[in-house]
């Protein structure tokens, strides 16, 4: 007790001692644990939130994985298609023009025979019009 007289301490350092301790305590219950519950539900809220976030960007980057290889897939499928409609087209290309030149080369043989025969009938018209045309050359050339 000296030592407490010596350093000056009272009974009025116990009583507020002691009304600390029970506003220490009262505030614990009433202010320091709710506080501390609201910040571990924000910080447990933040890492389930941040692990959610991670959780849908690995499905976003899956599903634009998938996307693109349906994409390319689609275009190879495309690609063939499109080969295939070409080489078809190709093909009746060259059956029409095989028809086109056959059918030319036909006409062109049809009009050379007719420009034959009337070069034959032209001729043998003209060889019996030489005749008269002669014979009224000389005919004429004989009478002056």
């Amino acid at each position: 007790m000296e030592i407490l007289q010596q350093l000056g301490v009272d009974q009025t350092f116990f009583v507020i001692f002691g009304i600390f301790t029970a506003v220490f305590f009262i505030l614990e219950r009433v202010y320091f644990k709710p506080f501390f519950k609201l910040f571990e539900l924000r910080h447990k809220k933040t890492v389930e939130d941040r692990q959610a976030a991670t959780d849908m960007l690995a499905q976003a980057e899956s599903k634009l994985d998938e996307y693109q290889r349906k994409l390319n897939d689609a275009r190879t499928q495309a690609r063939t298609e499109f080969n295939q409609l070409i080489d078809e087209a190709k093909k009746e290309e060259a059956r029409v023009l095989a028809g086109a030149r056959e059918e030319a080369k036909k006409i062109a043989q049809e009009a050379s025979a007719e420009v034959l025969q009337q070069r034959d009938r032209l001729k043998k018209q003209l060889e019996g019009e030489v005749e008269q045309i002669a014979k009224g050359i000389a005919d004429k050339l004989l009478v002056k």
